[in-house]
């Protein structure tokens, strides 16, 4: 999954002067952000923010980024060194 972030702020043609679609471009000016994450904050469709995307993409005013792994791990907060810490004094402890 990729995250995106605006390096400008863009002149949205009509199509896009949705309050929705604002939303979106204003939380893509603030960080890296997916497109399902946009979708569940600012309720547009997944396929106009897609459609969003691409044009800016295409415009060159975006910067994209792969998901970070912690992020697709759901079991990532085992691996966390205080967690892991913990897991071995308990395991030592037994």
């Amino acid at each position: 999954m990729k995250q995106y972030k605006l390096t400008a702020w863009p002149d949205l043609p009509p199509r896009f002067q949705k309050t929705t679609m604002r939303r979106v471009v204003s939380e893509l000016s603030q960080r890296f952000v997916s497109v399902r994450d946009l979708a569940r904050s600012s309720g547009a469709a997944s396929r106009d923010i897609e459609e969003l995307i691409a044009k800016l993409d295409k415009d060159g005013m975006l910067m994209t980024r792969a998901t970070p792994q912690s992020v697709n791990q759901p079991s990532a907060w085992r691996q966390w060194w205080p967690v892991v810490a913990v897991r071995g004094m308990v395991r030592d402890w037994r």
